[in-house]
């Protein structure tokens, strides 16, 4: 919290733009605090809160469109050679299963889970079919969300949002779990529905 109030200190809502870049710049610091670190200051700091709102989300986007290059026209080599470790593997991998599954709504949700939302861009931009347009369609209105919800805890709870980010980052994980479960038991009815339909269909045919 000391270094995101120096730079504040030394460049003023620029700082608000470099947050969304923390994490790739090597600080463990959770994009979640950031977003919220920026509402904080334009209630406590005396910042604008729009003027401050669209520096912290054009940095969001900012990011999002790099890694989307990046993965284009480097795949996810310099995700393994930046972000080492099983975690960021693992996070590639499902990353790009939620792709194949859910095509361009994984990127969208991809905004509400912690990890894969700095992964998403990179895997999306190295999916095929995947132009930067439809990258943009599908993240930046969750990526607007993300950053009002975030950035609002942080102005309407000043002295506690690093704990209710905790919490919420733990209800948040709870929530998409349950969405996925809800998901897949949908696509399994609609699919155990089909074949229903098709084995009457195909009975009928042959009484007639």
């Amino acid at each position: 919290m000391e270094f995101l109030l120096h730079l504040v200190d030394q460049f003023g809502y620029i700082a608000m733009f470099l947050f969304s870049w923390i994490v790739f710049l090597g600080l463990p610091v959770p994009n979640e605090l950031a977003a919220a670190f920026s509402g904080y200051l334009s209630e406590w700091r005396h910042f604008n809160p729009y003027t401050s709102f669209i520096f912290m989300y054009s940095g969001l986007v900012s990011y999002g469109i790099f890694g989307f290059i990046v993965g284009k026209y480097f795949g996810t080599k310099l995700l393994y050679k930046y972000f080492k470790g099983k975690k960021t593997r693992n996070m590639v991998t499902n990353g790009e299963k939620w792709i194949e599954k859910y095509g361009l709504l994984a990127i969208s949700f991809s905004y509400f889970i912690p990890g894969i939302r700095l992964f998403m861009p990179y895997i999306a931009g190295t999916s095929k079919g995947i132009s930067l347009l439809k990258f943009l369609l599908y993240a930046l209105p969750s990526a607007f969300a993300w950053a009002t919800i975030y950035f609002q805890i942080g102005r309407l709870f000043p002295r506690s949002f690093q704990t209710l980010i905790e919490e919420l980052s733990v209800k948040a994980g709870i929530i998409f779990s349950v969405v996925l479960l809800m998901v897949f038991l949908y696509s399994l009815i609609n699919k155990l529905n089909k074949k229903t339909n098709h084995g009457m269909r195909v009975r009928y045919r042959k009484i007639k």
